[in-house]
């Protein structure tokens, strides 16, 4: 395992960095303390180059204008909040609104638009470990109480990629994090429609005309939402306006079995996903970016990456049925998420 560590700018006196690991079997993983973001996974492809398959920028600015959150760690509360409000003890908390009336990833400046505080950076008996801190104080975005959260990255020698979250508060709060990457395993050099999905999940949640859920948790079975059988990501996308933006209750997540595997069939690069979290959103971008990075080739057309969130559900706060996000003082919140990469 190699490591090399970079610094890639100043923001408001602070220091940014990056961190790239390097594992015997090719991957080159880089990650920044902007915004706890994964910049850059590179493969070895069948003609022995790299292969990029997690869109990024080589600038920190590019991040900052870009409006998609591309690798960033997403917080305090991933997915949408329904009128960017909710209520803890009858006590009612307006958040900062940034999707119309309400609040999507955060709020206006969320965790993947912060500076983290490096604490460990070492590669050791063939793991990679970045450990990185963030205090999100009592009021950010709306949200309630002091937020101490610690991000780890383990990076392996067989191309794995642990992300480790854990959080703590000193008022009742809601937290949900999840990573952001956009994954095209092509190398974005052709849209994702052809890669083939597999999503451990017999029930999706519906959506209303802002992408809020209903409430309701309905079978998979007979819907183009159905990827308990692997599919192409392009088989039934039309039957859903022609994009994938949902969010689909895992079957007994666990570190032990994949909630979601995807492949690419003309290289047989495949991803796999394994998670602690109850859900996963799937989303399939159609449009092109506000901002892009000219040395990442782009597809002319279709769907250009495709997005594994492993989070709550969406709107938990105002939603008491679903799996609840409420942290409280005392408690700890803690999730895993692995992503691999193999071959086949």
């Amino acid at each position: 395992m190699n490591l090399r560590i970079c610094p890639w700018g100043n923001i408001h006196g602070k220091e940014v960095y990056l961190y790239t690991a390097t594992t015997r079997n090719g991957m080159k993983c880089t990650i920044s303390n902007y915004g706890g973001l994964i910049k850059s996974i590179a493969l070895i492809s069948e003609d022995n180059k790299e292969l990029e398959v997690a869109y990024g920028f080589d600038s920190i600015e590019s991040y900052r204008e870009a409006d998609y959150h591309p690798g960033g760690i997403i917080g305090r509360y991933a997915n949408r909040i329904a009128g960017s409000e909710f209520t803890i003890d009858g006590h009612n908390h307006q958040l900062s609104c940034n999707e119309g009336s309400n609040q999507l990833h955060g709020g206006i400046n969320g965790f993947d638009r912060k500076i983290w505080v490096p604490e460990i950076v070492e590669a050791r008996d063939g793991v990679c470990t970045i450990q990185l801190f963030l205090h999100s104080p009592d009021g950010d975005e709306g949200f309630p109480g002091n937020l101490d959260v610690w991000l780890t990255y383990s990076i392996t020698e067989d191309n794995q990629i642990a992300i480790s979250y854990k959080a703590a508060t000193d008022k009742p709060t809601h937290v949900n994090l999840t990573t952001h990457g956009y994954f095209n395993l092509s190398g974005f050099r052709k849209n994702v429609l052809d890669h083939l999905l597999h999503l451990s999940a017999d029930h999706y949640l519906p959506v209303d005309e802002c992408l809020i859920p209903t409430g309701e948790l309905r079978n998979v079975s007979h819907t183009p939402f159905d990827f308990r059988t692997t599919k192409s990501i392009g088989a039934d996308i039309n039957r859903c306006g022609g994009f994938y933006d949902h969010c689909f209750a895992l079957n007994n997540p666990t570190l032990d079995k994949p909630a979601a595997v995807l492949r690419n069939p003309d290289n047989g690069v495949c991803l796999k996903l394994f998670t602690t979290q109850p859900g996963l959103q799937l989303y399939t971008p159609i449009n092109r970016p506000n901002v892009s990075n000219p040395a990442i080739p782009f597809p002319e057309s279709g769907n250009w990456a495709v997005c594994l969130e492993p989070q709550h559900f969406p709107n938990t706060p105002n939603m008491p049925d679903f799996p609840t996000t409420l942290l409280m003082p005392n408690g700890e919140y803690s999730q895993t998420t692995i992503i691999s990469f193999e071959q086949e």
